[in-house]
Formats: structure tokens, sequence, C-alpha cells
């Protein structure tokens, strides 16, 4: 009795088609993949800002602090601070009047409303240490996610625009902090005056001294990471960020990405002014300061007077 079986010539179009099949369908699927975990940062935002709206009901109405206060009376408003609280033992930080100011900074202060610290990041944020020695009983938090720290301290009835006003936004880029977290933008407080807290009309407390050019500090973290990118997603092509609003409302945000002029011209909707590399092929960026609510009295925020802050992040924003 003959056997049928196939030709050579039949296995190779068989083959060749599968081939085919697979060069078109790979891409397809990572791309499903890629929108999956861009969906899921999404997520993750919302349910921090959802967290965040929780504990502001049980705090009179009052958001969280975006910085800790030392001893001394000083804010550590450029820290990146340990999370959760008592997780990083080297610095002094695992002292027990230490881990008492840290309590109430955000991450550590919302940490009992949030029911698993994997939401603090998202999933395509690159986890980077910066050399803590850790406690082994405490689990690290990566923290890819950034509070608006021009809300420190700030009224919830006092934002007119809470689908404006940012709350949460995956403000570390393409990275994510090992047992670390930072509010992005920042109040700058270097003094010791009480109640540092966003001022529409000028600085946030009267004895700062605008060393740095601007009320609202921007930070960005390539000084963790040489392969840092303010993108969670994508790049200058099309990248972006996730943004969760005071409402906790949450939104993909094109950010910096080039277009002509070579730069966003709307400050309402661009957290960065724009995005360039230099001869050394390190990323930089500017961002929009601006006098007023609106947005519309923008500039490098080196150029304007010191009574500026990060307009985007505005707790006053009109629009």
């Amino acid at each position: 009795m003959r056997r049928k079986a196939f030709t050579l010539i039949e296995l190779l179009v068989v083959i060749a088609i599968i081939a085919i099949l697979a060069a078109i369908l790979f891409p397809v699927f990572a791309q499903a993949k890629e929108a999956a975990k861009k969906s899921q940062t999404l997520n993750n935002t919302k349910q921090l800002a959802i967290a965040t709206a929780i504990y502001i009901t049980d705090n009179d109405d009052i958001f969280p602090l975006s910085m800790s206060r030392r001893a001394a009376g000083t804010y550590r408003w450029g820290t990146i601070h340990p999370v959760p609280n008592g997780v990083v033992t080297s610095g002094g930080w695992n002292a027990l009047d230490i881990q008492n100011q840290n309590s109430v900074f955000w991450a550590n202060a919302i940490s009992g409303y949030v029911k698993n610290g994997d939401i603090y990041r998202g999933p395509t944020q690159q986890p980077i240490g910066i050399g803590d020695t850790l406690d082994p009983g405490i689990a690290a938090y990566n923290v890819g996610m950034s509070y608006n720290g021009q809300l420190n301290a700030w009224n919830a009835t006092a934002v007119d625009n809470p689908s404006l006003v940012p709350l949460m936004w995956s403000g570390v880029g393409n990275t994510s902090l090992i047992a670390r977290a930072g509010s992005n933008p920042n109040l700058y407080c270097a003094g010791k005056v009480e109640g540092c807290r966003f001022t529409a009309g000028g600085a946030p407390q009267a004895d700062t001294t605008g060393a740095i050019g601007t009320y609202g500090a921007f930070f960005g973290f390539s000084n963790f990471n040489a392969g840092w990118r303010v993108w969670t997603h994508g790049d200058i092509r099309g990248g972006g960020v996730h943004v969760a609003r005071t409402d906790t409302s949450a939104k993909w945000y094109r950010a910096g990405t080039v277009e002509d002029p070579q730069f966003h011209t709307s400050a309402a909707n661009d957290m960065y002014a724009a995005v360039y590399y230099d001869t050394d092929g390190t990323q930089g960026f500017f961002y929009w300061a601006t006098l007023n609510g609106d947005c519309t009295d923008t500039s490098d925020p080196n150029t304007l007077p010191l009574e500026t802050y990060v307009c985007f992040f505005r707790p006053d924003r009109l629009r």
C-alpha cells in the first residue's frame, strides 16, 4: 500500500506561508502587548489618584504633603523619599525621628489606601536603584509615578477645575526608582517659614531666595539613569505620559514631541516645552512657567520673573 506524503516543494511552500504570516502577525502582537502595558499604566495612575482622593476625604479635604520636613524646620523639597517608610536603612533614614517625618510624604501617607504597591509604577518603567541599603524584611516599592507637588497642603475645594489640574502622573518617564519616590514638580521651599503652599501671585514662602530661577522646581532623572527619557511610552516621534487629575479622571498626553516650529506652543496641553538632544546624545528639556492660571504668559522659565510656577500643574489652572 502506497502512503501519501508532502513533497519537498509543498513543505517549502507551507513553511514560506507560515513565515509570511509570522512576519505580518508578530508586529501586530507586539503592538497589542504595548497597548496592554500602556493601558495598565493608565489604570495604575488612576488608582493612585483614587487612593489620594480617599485620603483627602479623611484629612479635612487637604492634599497630602509633597515633601517632609527636618527637625530644624527646613523642607526636603528636592529629595526622593524612601517608600515604604523604613525600607531604606542607609543615610539615617531608619532613625525613628526621620521615619516620623517621612511618614507624611505623599507616597507613604496614601499607602494605607493602596492595596498593591505595584500600582506605583507602569510595567514598562525600568527599576533603577541609587545604592541604598534596604531592610530585607520590608518589600521595597518601585515608584515611577510622581505627585504634583504644587498641591502640597492645598485645599481640595480651592481647585476650581478638578478636571484639568494634574494630581498624579508617570513623571519619572521610562524609569522607576527602587524604594524611592519624588514630587514633580515641587515647590521650592528652602527656608523655615510655616505654610509652604502655592501662591498665585508670588513665592510659596517669604524667605525663598529664588536661587534656582522659579518657585516651581521641575526635575529630570538622567542623574539616576543614563538612558532616562521623559516618555513613559514611545519616543520623540510620538511619546508621552499618563496623567490623572484631581477629579481622578486619567488621560494619556503626548509630551515634548517635536512639531513645527520645533516645540509645542500650548503650555496647557504639554508639560514639556521641548525635548532636545545635546551633541553627546544626552536628553534635555525645558518647561513652561507662567505668571497666570490660563497658561498664556509663558516662556523659558529662566527668562521670567521669579513669581512663576510650572504652568501645566498649577492648582489655579483656568484652561
